[in-house]
Parts: C-alpha cells; structure tokens; sequence
C-alpha cells in the first residue's frame, strides 16, 4: 500500500495528474480496502482449472476481493503508461468493474470447454 501511495504522490509532483486526481485514487484505495476488511467472510474466488489431454494441469483460485482491490490501480497504472485515456474513460472502466455481480454467477461455470483432444478448461466463482 506505501508503494501506491509514493507512486500516486510521486505523479502529482511530476505534474502528471492533479491533486484531485490523487484524492481520488487514494479514496478509492482506501475505499476497497476497507471493503476487503468488511467482507473477509466471504472467501470466494474466481476459479480457473485446466487439464490438458497431455497431463498438464493449472489450477488458479484469486480471491475476488483481490480483483475488486485491483480496480483502485487501474488509473494509476494506466497514467503510468502514458496513455491518451481520458479521466472519463478510466471512470468507465472502474464503473463497468463495480457493475459486476459476482453473486450472479456463484455456483455457475461461467467457461465450460471440452475439446476433442480431451483439453478440458473450466471457470467458474466459488
């Protein structure tokens, strides 16, 4: 968390993006956090399994508290790359990120894939 808030103070001091700016990406980071806090008592995760007709086999559970934490990065990740993105733009991404109902597809394979060469991929919320 120190390292976000160097680099966003950082920006500011580079004239990258304004004080505002800055409020709001530390508000929005303190924010999740918070949020993490509360709703620690639900550990679920978005889960990704494949096994290859091979014999390979991934399996990746990420927290959604984490990808809901990510969202506070996204615009100081992008003012980083110089992107040509607008303010308005990044706030589209964040919204369309908060609009996701993570609950609608609890219990759902939201990827379900058998190949013909017995590759088997599967994503899903649990």
């Amino acid at each position: 968390m120190r390292e976000e808030l160097i680099r966003v103070l950082n920006m500011v001091k580079e004239d990258k993006i304004e004080v505002e700016e800055a409020a709001d990406l530390i508000e929005a980071f303190f924010d999740t956090e918070v949020k993490e806090v509360k709703n620690n008592n639900t550990k679920r995760k978005l889960v990704i399994k494949v096994n290859s007709a091979d014999g390979d086999k991934v399996n990746v559970r990420i927290p959604l508290g984490l990808i809901k934490m990510a969202k506070a990065m996204i615009p100081l990740g992008l003012s980083q790359q110089g992107t040509n993105m607008s303010k308005e733009q990044i706030d589209q991404i964040i919204e369309a990120i908060d609009n996701i109902n993570f609950d609608e597809f609890e219990g759902e394979t939201i990827v379900d894939v058998d190949s013909e060469d017995g590759d088997i991929v599967k994503i899903y919320i649990e």
